[in-house]
């Protein structure tokens, strides 16, 4: 559905995306990732045809983007990070205004806006004002344009960014909902979430492809790169580390020290047996003097997975 080769975007003399390369398939959603400035809004503009590249291919559905721009629209469905509203007016007003940009037909106009009200649950508010509107409605306003016409491809760049939990559940929800008739390519740059959402990821950096996967292999990865942190009280600094390295040695752990502070010293535990780590630890805890603070599981972090790729 989506082919990219070598794209690359400049401002000037600031290279923004660096030679691009990669594909989505049919039915896919995929989270393109990457931290603030990595890249992801400029790819995605160019993908949707409001920019033009500095050089490469991007294919949509087999139409080149820059030779069949027009053509290349109508298969998109594009929510921008803040979605092109007009506050001034109702929920059905303005889907209905959107509905006629795209070009639906009068005679289709009342079923298509049903059809999108009911996938994301807007009936309830169609008739209020945008303006009155929560964001996380608003993102579904959004949502509820890009999806006018039943595109084949939806490209929504940070559908989550600013939402409460509550809301991102939803959102979240809804995407999945979508999935079954289109392909859906969304930007993050939160991974817990994006997570959750997609089965395909493609991480940039700098403008850069550092890594891509499927859901599978990045489990793999995080598991690799998760650990425990564990804050050790009751002896000093040196003595902790010691305690913890003989404990590590005994269930095939590595140890880090992270810090030291008011309530104990602690450190990032690395252990394919997370298990066999604290049943160590404990069984030895009570007349070695050494008191456990906090022992948590440390989430991984987009940091950490380009630090380990890049």
């Amino acid at each position: 559905m989506i082919k990219v080769r070598n794209l690359s975007k400049f401002y000037g003399e600031k290279l923004a995306i660096d030679r691009l390369n990669f594909e989505l398939k049919e039915g896919e959603i995929v989270g393109l990732l990457g931290l603030n400035g990595a890249g992801k809004t400029t790819t995605i503009r160019i993908l949707t045809g409001y920019l033009m590249a500095t050089d490469g291919l991007c294919e949509l559905n087999g139409l080149n983007t820059f030779e069949h721009p027009l053509d290349v629209k109508k298969k998109i469905g594009y929510l921008p990070e803040t979605p092109p509203l007009y506050p001034e007016l109702t929920v059905i007003e303005y889907l209905t205004f959107a509905a006629r940009i795209k070009q639906i037909s009068e005679e289709d106009l009342s079923s298509e806006l049903n059809r999108v009200l009911g996938l994301t649950d807007l009936n309830q508010v169609k008739e209020k004002v945008i303006e009155t509107l929560s964001l996380g409605f608003r993102k579904r306003v959004g949502i509820a344009q890009a999806i006018l016409g039943n595109p084949e491809i939806i490209i929504m760049d940070e559908p989550i960014s600013g939402l409460d939990p509550k809301q991102i559940v939803e959102i979240r929800n809804l995407i999945h909902g979508l999935k079954e008739k289109h392909t859906i390519l969304l930007s993050s740059h939160i991974l817990p979430e994006v997570y959750k959402t997609c089965n395909r990821f493609l991480f940039l950096h700098k403008g850069r492809l550092v890594y891509q996967c499927d859901r599978q292999e990045l489990e793999r990865e995080m598991e690799n790169l998760s650990g425990l942190e564990v804050t050790l009280s009751g002896k000093s600094r040196s003595e902790t580390e010691i305690y913890l390295n003989g404990i590590a040695s005994k269930s095939g752990a590595t140890l880090k020290f992270v810090g030291e502070d008011s309530v104990g010293s602690t450190f990032l535990v690395n252990t394919s047996s997370e298990r066999k780590f604290k049943e160590e630890l404990y069984s030895g805890i009570s007349s070695s003097g050494i008191l456990p603070e906090f022992i948590r599981k440390q989430d991984v972090t987009l940091e950490q997975i380009f630090m380990n790729k890049v």
